[in-house]
């Protein structure tokens, strides 16, 4: 399996998921914030109620020029004029007007004052260039509901201010002396508190003031929150993964041991589970391949070695008897007895080397290649080799050396053949497969005794990916053995290999 990128782990990613997820929050929460700023700046009654009830708390300090009869003008325009030009704040909380004013609305607007029968007194216009008197002053049907209000005593804010069809803000306050009568009005009507195009700035430069810290913020938020929340599952996955390995390398005795008390630990003792299991089954299909690898060597010696040595005990018994009175006859039963102890002995080494595969030598697909060699040589039939081996586990190469014996076995026994092709190489995308062909009689339509080819068969089965197949030779007119499987591309190691001269035992 290839190695995880950083950036694939389950670590890194459930940290970034956190980053992300704070920053969006972040986000989130800017927006809102923004949109609630401008939905009160830009439409909101509220700014208007908040400049209402502040002009409402501070209108009194109008009262004494509008007591004196007749109101002194002149007084309250120094008033306003100090209220809402650039002077310094009087020192008296009578003139505490122009705080409020400027914080409750805009710089730029008209502030009338009405006696208490509404009649207009004084109108001046205030910007941020200064305060100047107007030249007069007519309420509109919207302010002229307001200022009845005021001047019925209404006090209620949200009765006293409103937001007109332009966006400004228009308040109507009472002013009263200190008994509560109604002396008179203030009626403020003041220009739109900010453009959208002004709100959209002020909200880019908003955003690039306090972007770049609150990336920063969001970023460390994620990261701790991350590394926490990914520590306690790694501290559960470690044991899963490690136990994994194990028993990917068949040490199924191994326990994943994880902390109770989440899904990690169900998972982990359900695993744990399935290992016993697969423990329990590996054991007793080893010990069934055991019985029918004993079973099949009782069967082949009982079938070949005995038999023979029997047949070479009765050509030596003949033997004996013809000696004295025939000995061409004696002669030729010792002959037929030396061919069957030979046939016995070769017999022998064939299951020995059975039983003994690691033996063979080399790098792997050298063993298969001395297998052929060693085969052809023992039973003098010529082998035609080829060999794409590509990268496999040990399993799989005994399986493969395995099922190359058995088919080996197999033509010398019951073919008849005087040519094997044995071909091992890639047939398609990751897979490949082990061929052995011969050209001698082929399958028998009846099959008599033995295990052999079922063997065979499961091995190959078993095989990842594994397929086993029968059928008539391709490239020989006899039969076909194939057993494919997944494995990895191939290395290309070829060899043709011919009969040699049979050696010792």
């Amino acid at each position: 399996m290839r190695p995880l990128r950083p950036w694939q782990r389950l670590q890194w990613r459930l940290t970034l998921a956190c980053v992300g997820a704070t920053l969006g929050l972040a986000l989130m929460l800017v927006v809102v914030l923004l949109a609630l700023a401008g939905n009160y700046l830009l439409r909101s009654q509220g700014m208007a109620v908040d400049v209402a009830a502040e002009a409402l708390a501070k209108a009194g300090g109008l009262a004494p020029a509008l007591a004196a009869r007749p109101p002194d003008v002149d007084a309250l325009e120094r008033i306003l004029s100090r209220a809402l030009g650039q002077a310094e704040p009087p020192p008296s909380q009578e003139n505490a007007l122009e705080v409020e004013i400027r914080l409750g609305g805009p710089g730029a607007g008209t502030v009338g004052v009405l006696d208490a029968k509404g009649a207009p007194l004084l109108a001046v216009d205030f910007s941020g260039a200064g305060v100047s008197r107007a030249e007069g002053f007519s309420p509109s049907a919207e302010e002229a509901v307001l200022i009845t209000r005021a001047l019925s005593g209404v006090t209620a804010p949200e009765s006293l201010g409103l937001r007109g069809d332009n966006g400004g803000l228009v308040a109507a306050v009472p002013v009263r002396d200190g008994a509560g009568h109604v002396l008179g009005a203030v009626v403020a009507r003041m220009k739109p508190p900010m453009r959208p195009r002004d709100f959209m700035g002020s909200v880019l430069g908003f955003v690039l003031a306090l972007g770049g810290p609150l990336v920063l913020l969001g970023t460390a938020v994620g990261l701790v929150v991350g590394a926490l929340s990914a520590r306690r599952l790694l501290a559960g996955l470690r044991p899963l993964t490690s136990a994994a390995d194990a028993w990917s390398r068949g040490e199924l005795d191994v326990v994943a041991s994880v902390p109770p008390g989440d899904e990690l630990a169900v998972l982990a003792d359900r695993l744990n589970q399935m290992a016993g299991q697969l423990r329990a089954v590996v054991g007793l299909r080893q010990e069934l391949a055991a019985r029918e690898e004993r079973d099949r060597l009782a069967r082949d010696l009982h079938d070949t070695v005995k038999q023979h040595l029997f047949a070479a005990a009765m050509q030596l018994g003949a033997a004996k008897a013809h000696l004295q009175r025939q000995p061409e006859r004696a002669e030729a039963c010792l002959t037929e007895a030396s061919e069957l102890v030979g046939t016995s002995q070769r017999e022998l080494v064939s299951l020995l080397q059975e039983l003994r595969p690691r033996a063979l030598g080399g790098p792997w697909p050298e063993p298969l290649r001395q297998q052929v060699e060693s085969w052809s040589a023992r039973t003098g039939i010529a082998a035609d080799v080829q060999l794409d081996a590509g990268p496999m586990s040990p399993s799989t190469a005994e399986a493969l050396l395995r099922i190359l014996q058995e088919a080996l076995a197999n033509v010398a026994r019951h073919s008849g053949a005087s040519r094997v092709r044995v071909w091992l190489g890639s047939t398609g995308p990751e897979r490949q497969a082990l061929v052995v062909e011969d050209d001698g009689r082929g399958l028998p339509t009846e099959r008599r005794g033995g295990m052999g080819l079922d063997i065979m068969r499961e091995r190959a089965e078993a095989l990842p990916g594994g397929h086993f197949r029968l059928a008539p030779g391709e490239s020989l007119p006899g039969l076909r053995v194939e057993a494919a499987f997944t494995s990895g591309p191939p290395e290309l190691v070829s060899r043709q290999v011919s009969p040699q001269p049979q050696g010792g035992p």
